[in-house]
């Protein structure tokens, strides 16, 4: 049955101060595939936070709030296990789950839930859970509201800056002078103002029982013609408070790169970098190496397998952080040197002398767009001659990278080099590959990249400058031999991470995963 229409106020009603407020977190995310196969999209990582924790947390330093409801549907279990272990706010959280089809009808489906849950004029915050902010300032938000009086809703604005972001969220017609908004449209089909509408709204239980009576009925109101209603219905009006600082709605993985590279390039200056460098008997170019690493980046960790030329001795005289202890090889070395560092950014790099630290801000430069940069050394034109890049070893390093690229066609990846141990990539990339690295050898090269694509990381390759070796020489592509058992041990890891990827979908596919 329909519930009765809104009746006009004999009075203005009095906004109370702000204790409740709601996060919706409950459509599927379809354009948000793959990710939202495995995680609810508010679950998505950004720089070891959440989506979902940032806007819980951010919303109640701004308020205060007593309580914060969750409406959640899809893994709901997920949402619920993540909200648990926010320090701080966990206790005063609660979630509300509602029923997948009721998710189809959007933002009304999620203030029609709250709406249980509020005294009759009790005024609430509500946020999206999957929304981006960085430099955002919520505090001032709340003070706004505060010191409005009556009103019927507040939402945060920013004036346009990319046509894209205007177009998938909500025009806003607002006047600068008094700082109403005189209407709202949702997803507008060009830009007919010069602000749009943000998720983050204040408004109060009037809105969020209209949305509960009209989902009750066949209707195709949206929340948006909602709030142009209410000023109609006495409830005061409808005011905008202008956000500056970054901020994305991610509804698909352009959107999720684009918030990365944001908070990335927000938070460049604070980001600590650490090379790691696999060393067996390098004495005679350790010590070179190191120092010209340690001009670029913060420490230099080396990962000695307990060389008896005294390479770890010359690594710590250099100013390195030395671990020299009995390793399996080249992928064991490099895998227990990144789980002992802590810095956010991770280098690997050879101990040679044939990659070069003024090379790195190549790399670093990539890494604020991406989740991991692979080198390639078979660019001719970057080898240096007396380098050791044989034809044959350029031509199967590029042979064995058009055999991944094609075998993961639908990562539209790109590589002409398996072998390049030049790379970095975010800490957060490698905590999600890490449980997925098993290889000690030379195969771990291959195999690095291939969690990257399995795991739909952003993964780019470009070129980098290979010099000739200055002491030394190399353990697996030295010889033709060595060349011949390393390609074949990249070859099998290669062939065995494609059949066992087949073999998990279609394990997946037989029990509806």
């Amino acid at each position: 049955m329909e519930e009765p229409p809104l009746k006009k106020l004999a009075s203005p009603l009095k906004p109370t101060t702000v204790k409740t407020a709601f996060v919706m977190a409950a459509g599927e995310g379809r354009r948000f595939r793959p990710y939202s196969l495995q995680i609810p999209k508010p679950l998505v990582v950004i720089d070891g936070k959440s989506l979902l924790q940032r806007n819980i947390e951010a919303i109640d330093q701004a308020f205060a709030l007593d309580v914060v409801y969750v409406v959640a549907s899809y893994k709901s279990e997920q949402i619920r296990e993540a909200v648990s272990r926010i320090e701080g706010v966990a206790a005063k959280v609660q979630i509300i789950e509602i029923a997948a089809e009721s998710v189809s009808g959007g933002l009304m489906a999620g203030y029609a839930a709250a709406a249980d849950h509020l005294a009759d004029h009790e005024h609430f915050v509500c946020v999206l859970g999957d929304e981006y902010y960085d430099g955002a300032d919520h505090e001032g938000f709340a003070r706004h509201i505060a010191e409005l009086g009556e009103f019927s809703a507040c939402c945060a604005i920013k004036r346009i800056d990319y046509p894209r972001k205007y177009l998938g969220n909500y025009a806003v017609d607002f006047d600068e002078a008094n700082g109403r908004i005189r209407s709202v449209e949702e997803k507008p089909t060009k830009i007919i103002s010069d602000y749009y509408g943000l998720g983050l709204i204040a408004t109060h239980a009037a809105l969020a029982r209209l949305a509960r009576s009209r989902t009750r009925v066949a209707t195709r109101t949206n929340l948006f013609d909602l709030l142009n209603e209410l000023p109609e219905s006495g409830h005061g009006p409808i005011f905008g408070h202008i956000f500056e600082g970054d901020y994305v709605n991610v509804n698909n993985r352009t959107d999720l790169y684009e918030a990365r590279h944001c908070h990335r390039l927000a938070n460049w200056h604070r980001f600590s970098k650490d090379v790691v460098i696999p060393a067996f008997n390098e004495v005679a170019t350790i010590g070179h190496v190191v120092r010209d690493y340690l001009q670029v980046c913060d420490n230099v960790i080396v990962m000695d397998n307990q060389s008896p030329d005294g390479t770890a001795e010359k690594a710590k005289a250099a100013g390195a952080i030395v671990f020299s202890e009995p390793l399996r090889g080249y992928g064991d070395a490099i895998r227990k040197g990144l789980d002992r560092s802590k810095a956010d950014l991770l280098i690997i790099t050879e101990a040679d002398g044939t990659f070069r630290g003024e090379d790195l801000e190549k790399i670093l430069v990539f890494l604020q767009n991406c989740d991991a940069v692979i080198g390639s050394r078979t660019y001719w034109q970057y080898v240096e001659d007396g380098a050791h890049m044989p034809f044959v070893l350029r031509i199967g390093n590029m042979v064995f990278g058009a055999i991944v690229t094609l075998l993961w066609w639908n990562r539209k990846s790109r590589f002409t080099d398996v072998g390049c141990t030049y790379r970095g990539l975010w800490r957060d990339t490698y905590r999600t590959i890490r449980p997925h690295l098993v290889e000690d050898g030379p195969a771990f090269s291959p195999e690095m990249m291939i969690e990257l694509l399995n795991e739909w990381q952003r993964t780019i390759e470009i070129p980098i400058p290979y010099h000739a070796r200055f002491g030394g020489e190399s353990k697996y592509s030295g010889t033709f031999a060595k060349a011949a058992r390393t390609a074949r041990s990249m070859l099998r890891t290669i062939v065995a991470k494609r059949i066992r990827g087949w073999y998990d979908n279609v394990r997946g596919l037989a029990s509806g995963r």
